[in-house]
């Protein structure tokens, strides 16, 4: 999973434009300067933290996983091909898994992406996972 910056950009600049906000505007209510605003909507390499991104997200009242487009394509493809999921249930499952990527993302970003950090949470996630997955097979 990727995130392009220059996609992400052009999404936040288009949706500003539809609600009618200043570039000026915009930036005194996310708190940054009109150039931080301007690298972020030419997708500009890594120039806002998640916290931001937050912000951004709720200022244009449009959900973070939207406005990343956090699909799980392989995911997506793969219960779009199970026999026993539907579109809609494949959809749904998607989107949880897109809510699982942005919690983990928001719980990491209270660390400063430690990496060490990151890796045990992490680690614990898959745990989790595997276990849920053993009770479900036993």
């Amino acid at each position: 999973m990727s995130v392009s910056y220059k996609d992400l950009g052009i999404k936040i600049k288009n949706s500003r434009k539809e609600k009618n906000i200043t570039t000026k505007t915009f930036a005194k209510l996310l708190n940054i300067s009109v150039g931080q605003l301007s690298n972020i909507e030419n997708g500009n390499y890594d120039v806002f933290k998640l916290e931001l991104l937050y912000k951004i997200s709720d200022l244009l009242d449009i959900p973070l996983e939207e406005l990343l487009e956090l699909n799980i394509n392989y995911l997506k493809s793969f219960l779009d091909t199970t026999a026993n999921n539907s579109k809609a249930q494949s959809n749904y499952i998607t989107k949880l898994t897109n809510t699982l990527v942005i919690s983990f993302l928001a719980v990491i970003s209270n660390y400063n992406y430690d990496k060490n950090k990151a890796e045990v949470i992490c680690n614990h996630l898959i745990k989790e996972l595997n276990f849920v997955k053993k009770i479900h097979k036993d």
